[in-house]
């Protein structure tokens, strides 16, 4: 009975400890771990993964959408192309400028369409000096090298009359292509035309101010109401006067309060030559981008061209300027040599002081929006 009694006063005596022991401990685990840890080493490790576990991962910044747009000037696939295409196909007018452009890794290819796209390529009244309509089964070709958008307000668009104004909208429809734009000097729903590019919102409204001038009021409209419902709204104009390489006052009036009402990106054609570019406002405004394909093989200038690689992230436009030669409607990339000299050139149509002169004779031009 004894030795019971002791062992129990034993007992006791190491439970009162532990609890002295507790009570010296505690304190010092709150407020000091590293000297608990002399204590009881082991805990350590097992308390710095506990912690990895449970500590926050850190929050990454979303990943932009970057989207890559090609855009060039006239295109015109009748008269004397026509009579190429009859022998050859399109591959061989864009073959060559395929062997160094890359038409796949684009998000949108697009061109100004210079005439109507009717049905068997018919031509109706009124006929006409300068009279275009094209075959569908040539432009649906144009698939092969990624063309998916066509602007067709020009002074062409109207020349098989509104029966092929019809045709054209239906047959580019029917292949799948997208498109804006209505007959010269007129504005309309059909003079926007909206697209969603990855999870991006594009608005591509076209005018055409050849003859007669459009409704300035009326298109700053359609500008202002789509702005905040996309977020880029790129405008294709014909516009200026054929063959001067300088921008008219008159379409720097109007290109500027098209910005103002909302446009990001203007881009040009009609003069069949190069025009200059000027960035207002932090937009870019290229007046015209000259002949794609055409058949004008009277001079030099009438042969080049310029196409735009535009990459579009946030609120950052990044431009790859790319001229282009022609040889009898042949699309090429141009000769080095040339090249050269073309830059030096355009920067004197935009009247470009040293910092826009820099980027041009870089073939690169970043705009912060």
């Amino acid at each position: 009975m004894r030795a019971s009694s002791f062992s129990q006063i034993i007992n006791l005596l190491i439970l009162l400890l532990l609890l002295l022991a507790g009570l010296f401990l505690f304190p010092i685990l709150e407020t000091n771990y590293d000297s608990f840890y002399q204590f009881v080493p082991f805990l350590k490790s097992e308390e710095v993964a506990k912690q990895a576990v449970i500590s926050p991962l850190p929050v990454s910044e979303p990943i932009e959408t970057n989207l890559q747009l090609l855009f060039f000037g006239d295109l015109m696939l009748d008269r004397n192309v026509k009579a190429i295409l009859v022998k050859k196909n399109l591959d061989f007018l864009l073959s060559g400028l395929a062997s160094s452009t890359d038409f796949s890794k684009f998000d949108l290819v697009g061109a100004n369409l210079e005439g109507a796209v009717t049905n068997n390529g018919e031509h109706y009244a009124p006929d006409m000096g300068f009279d275009f309509a094209f075959v569908p089964s040539t432009v649906a070709e144009l698939k092969k090298y990624n063309f998916s958008y066509f602007t067709l307000a020009n002074n062409h668009f109207s020349d098989q009359g509104e029966r092929g104004i019809k045709e054209t909208r239906e047959n580019l429809k029917n292949l799948g292509f997208n498109y804006s734009g209505e007959a010269d000097a007129q504005i309309s729903e059909n003079s926007l035309s909206l697209l969603d590019l990855k999870d991006k919102k594009l608005a591509l409204v076209s005018f055409s101010m050849v003859y007669h001038n459009f409704d300035l009021e009326a298109a700053k409209k359609i500008i202002s109401d789509i702005r905040s419902q996309v977020d880029w709204v790129i405008i294709s104009i014909h516009w200026g006067n054929e063959y001067q390489h300088n921008f008219s006052a008159w379409q720097q009036k109007i290109g500027r309060e098209l910005v103002d009402s909302g446009a990001d990106i203007i881009i040009g054609h009609h003069p069949h030559v190069v025009q200059g570019m000027e960035i207002y406002q932090n937009r870019p405004i290229f007046y015209s981008l000259g002949n794609f394909i055409f058949d004008q093989y009277f001079s030099a200038e009438t042969q080049e061209g310029l196409s735009l690689e535009l990459g579009l992230v946030k609120n950052k436009i990044t431009i790859t300027l790319k001229p282009l030669s022609s040889q009898r409607s042949q699309a090429l990339p141009m000769a080095e040599n040339k090249k050269n000299i073309f830059l030096d050139n355009f920067a004197t149509w935009s009247k470009a002081d040293e910092g826009l002169k820099k980027q041009i004779k870089a073939q690169i031009i970043n705009i912060a929006k």
